[in-house]
This record gives structure tokens, sequence and C-alpha cells, in this order.
């Protein structure tokens, strides 16, 4: 029952080595972006616990949303995949001097504009909320503190376009450390806000806003002994004339941020139409979202973002097959983890959510709600880490046009079928259902035109696997349910409560961690022979 092919013989040494890099580099990003997301959920612990599924929590996840949009699009959106490929070029073709005079011309370029982003966005902070939350229109007092809130976390997107270019520049170093930490630093700054600000400030709510702003400078302060150690902490260079590969960098930046930030772009036009929604819709799907990106971005982003160093390095020396070989790779890694996550999340999603929020001003309806729309984005999962692994590779190949079309063609299909969701009453779960359609498409289209545009990748081969998963994932998850019977959901957060949940989870982890091992199934082979091998050096 083994699906795991024999080993090329055309297999350079070089790619293997690679493939090595992306285990071992993914093993670091996965280890800290789950310290990172639970971080996050601890924190949103604590806001759910002071403030419920509220208006107040409306209030702060809309204008939250606003500046971490501009995140998601500057940062990691559009600065990894544009700069880093033209970086690690540099440093292939010319040496790290070369690099580093890129990476000097690129820093100003970047600075100009993440400052320009942020006063434009303190100064029209009104018109900016209005646009993001039209479904508010004809509550001034809810507009008014949406408002107030954007205008203080709005600079805050300069410290987190800093951030993503350190992060673009020190991957291509093999340094991920550093940039891993950004969000843990940003999610204890934003709990301490929550904590101080429910018992000082006033509207209490201010609080996490000012645990935005500070955890932004202490992200940057984190990242500066790694950029020293790499001969990086140097000013920027504001002539953007003389340098090609600079010149190549700006000319990719919007395509660049519309083709990765599809996803967001979305998630930004389905919180507006919430918006419209009773309320709590907003804090409903946020909730949700979050737990969609505890295993999104432990997991499935954390294994692309791996795999990208090394696609860059093959995609500079013409190795095309060497790139598939690495595409292959992360697609089975991604999908190890996110095929038993999405049926996980989909099977245990209000045991899960009871446990997690079920306190404070959280109730159970709001527990019913949030659970809902776990189950119906859940499926998503999947397509999101296909759409990311495979979006570097046409950024590795330099075409960002083409994701660029498939971008324009997926916010109409999400739109449109968001839109039809709010007439038809169907409740703001009917926009997690939308997403997930949304990631699908995108998936599908950009897996068919890198087809075209390189060649067989060995797709079959990788749904052949996909299918083995999920198989034993549906054995695995079909008992964590069994197991969750015994618990008393409505109780929320109890002894008994966690330790039927973890008893749930542990038992799916068993069955399907035991058997992708047993059966050696692509992605569980490689770590099962890494694990083995250390065994035996004891």
């Amino acid at each position: 029952m083994t699906d795991s092919p024999a080993p090329s013989p055309s297999s350079s040494s070089s790619t293997s080595t690679g493939e090595g890099r992306i285990v071992r580099n993914a093993s670091i990003l996965v280890a800290l972006t789950m310290v990172s997301r639970v971080a996050g959920l601890i924190r949103d612990f604590m806001i759910t616990h002071f403030f419920g599924a509220s208006g107040l929590t409306d209030v702060f996840y809309m204008a939250f949303t606003i500046p971490n949009v501009m995140r998601r699009l500057v940062a990691e959106g559009s600065l990894t995949p544009v700069v880093q490929p033209e970086y690690q070029k540099a440093r292939v073709a010319h040496g790290d001097d070369v690099a580093r005079e890129l990476y000097r011309t690129v820093f100003g370029f970047v600075l100009i504009a993440i400052v320009i982003i942020a006063v434009v966005g303190v100064v029209l902070a009104g018109p900016i909320v209005s646009a993001f939350a039209g479904g508010w229109s004809d509550e001034p007092v809810k507009l008014a503190l949406t408002t107030t809130l954007t205008r203080w976390m709005f600079p805050s997107v300069i410290a987190m376009g800093l951030v993503g270019l350190a992060m673009a520049v020190l991957n291509a170093h093999d340094e991920y450390t550093a940039p891993a930490l950004s969000p843990i630093i940003l999610n204890v700054s934003m709990i301490t806000g929550t904590v101080v600000g429910a018992f000082v400030c006033d509207p209490p709510i201010l609080g996490i806003a000012w645990g935005v702003v500070v955890g932004g400078v202490l992200q940057v302060l984190a990242q500066l002994p790694a950029m020293r150690r790499n001969r990086l902490l140097v000013g920027p260079r504001f002539d953007f004339k003389g340098n090609a590969a600079a010149q190549a960098v700006m000319k990719g930046f919007i395509p660049g941020l519309f083709g990765l930030a599809v996803y967001q772009i979305n998630i930004v036009v389905l919180r507006q139409l919430a918006s419209h929604m009773s309320e709590g819709s907003v804090s409903y799907y946020y909730t949700s979202d979050r737990l969609m990106e505890l295993v999104n971005g432990v997991f499935a982003i954390a294994i692309a973002q791996a795999a990208f160093t090394t696609m860059n390095d093959l995609a500079a020396r013409d190795d095309l097959e060497g790139m598939k070989r690495v595409w292959r790779k992360s697609f089975d890694l991604a999908n190890l983890v996110s095929i038993p996550a999405a049926l996980g999340l989909a099977a245990l999603a209000q045991p899960i959510v009871a446990v997690l929020f079920l306190h404070g001003a959280f109730t159970w309806h709001d527990v019913e709600q949030t659970a809902l729309n776990v189950t119906t984005a859940s499926f998503g999962l999947v397509f999101v880490a296909s759409v990311r692994g495979t979006s570097q590779m046409f950024f590795a190949l330099k075409d960002r046009q083409t994701q660029v079309k498939v971008g324009v063609v997926v916010v109409v299909v999400n739109a449109v079928l968001g839109f039809a969701m709010v007439r038809a009453g169907v409740g703001v779960h009917g926009l997690s259902f939308t997403l997930s359609v949304s990631n699908a498409v995108q998936s599908i289209l950009l897996m068919v035109l890198i087809r075209r545009k390189v060649g067989d990748l060995g797709v079959v081969d990788v749904l052949r696997s996909a299918a083995a998963k999920l198989a034993l994932a549906v054995v695995g998850v079909g008992a964590a349910w069994g197991v969750a019977t015994l618990g008393d959901w409505t109780e929320g957060f109890t002894v008994t409560n966690v330790f039927v949940l973890g008893a749930a989870i542990g038992v799916a982890v068993v069955i399907y961690g035991g058997g992708a091992l047993m059966f050696r199934l692509r992605g569980a082979d490689e770590i099962g022979d890494k694990v083995r091998r250390k065994l035996r050096r004891r």
C-alpha cells in the first residue's frame, strides 16, 4: 500500500540537498509558527473573555483587518516572493556585495512606499473604514470608533513592511528564526494590551490597538541581530536608476502584491459583506478564520516558504526538473498535514471552539455560529496550501502576469458568490463557504496554467498520494469524533472537556501518523527515515 516511488536516477545531488533543506527549514518554521499560533489563540482567548462576540469586538476586528491586510499585502504578499528571487539570483551570479547593494536600493524603495501607505491610511482612515465596513453606515458611533482604532494602528504598517523586507533577505541566507519570531512578539504585545486596556484605557478596546503599535516596533528590533550577523545592517539607498535588479523588483511589486494577495482581498470583501449581517457576524468570521490560520500558517505556508529558497536557487541555475521535484515535495508535505487537519476541524469544530472560547462574554450561541463557520471553511485549507506552493513556482520563474489574471477571476467569483449568499440570507457561514470555493477555483486555475508553462508536474502521483492520505485521515478523524461524543461541550472549558478533546485529537494523530509511517506515505517516509537515523545514532 506504499505510495512512495523509487528515487529518480536523474535526481541531482544538489536537488536532493535542497529537498533536505526544505524539511529542515520547514521544521524550524513549523515549530516557531506553532508557538506564534498558540500565542494568537491565547490573544483571542483574552479578547473574547473580556469583550465576547459583540459590537465592540466587531469594531476592533474590522479596524485590525485594515492594517493587517496591508501587512499581508506588502510584507508577506509581495516583498518575499518578489525580492527574494532577485536577491538570491544576485548572490549566486555576483556574490554577497552586489546582493547587498541590491538590498539597499530595494530598502529605499520599500521605505518610501510604506511611509506613504501609512500616511495615507492615517489621513484617509474615515473613507477607508467606510469602504471596508459599508454595513455600518447607519451606526455613526461604531464607525467613529473603528476609524479611531484604524488611525492608531495604521502606522504599524511601517514596522510590518520593514520586517517583511528583512524576512525576504534573511530567508535567502537560510535565516528563518528571527522573522518567525515576529508574530510571537506581536501576539504577546497584544495580549498585554488587552489585559492592561481592560482596566486602564477608555474605551478598553484601545489597549489592544496600543499593543499592535508597540508590538510592531519590537518586531523590527528583533530582526537587528540576524541582519547584523549577515552584514545587512546597512542604510537605504534612494538612487533607483543604476540597478537593473532593483528596477525588476519595483516593476514586479504591484503584480506580485496582487498575485499572492487574492486570499486576503477575498477576506476583506467577505468581511465587508459580513458588516451587513447581524451583530457579532464579523467576530464569528474572524474567530473561525483564526482557527483556519492556525493550521494554514503553521504547516502549509511554513512548508511553502521553506521550499521557496530552494526553488529560487534552482531557478537561478535553470534547473526546471529540480523545481518540479521541489514542488512535488512541498505539495506532499503540505497535504500530509492539511488533509487530516481539514477533516479534523470540520468534525471537531464545536468541541474546539467551546473549549477555547466558551467563557466570559462568549455565549453558547456564539460557539454554534463560530463552529458552523469553521466547518464550512475547513475544506478550503487544502486548496490554500496548493495556491501558496504553486504561486511561488510562478514567482521563481518571474511570471507574475499569470497570477494577476487568475487573481482577477478569483476575486470576481468570490464577490459574486458572497453577494449571492448575503442576498439569500444564508448567514455568515455562507461567506466562509464562499472563501473555500474561491480558494478551490484559484488552486485549479494555477495548477492548469503552471502545467502548460513547465510541462508535466507529476500531478497524478501527487493526487494518488493525497487520496491515500484522505482515506487514512477519514479513519483517524472518525475515531476522534467518536471520542468527542463523551464531552459536554455546553460546559466549555472544563478539566473533563479538555481531557476528552485532547484524547480525541491524540487518537486521530496516533492512527493517522502511525498509518502514514507504516504505509510510507509520501512526506511521512522521509520524516520517519530521519527519526530512525537519529535514534540509531543515539
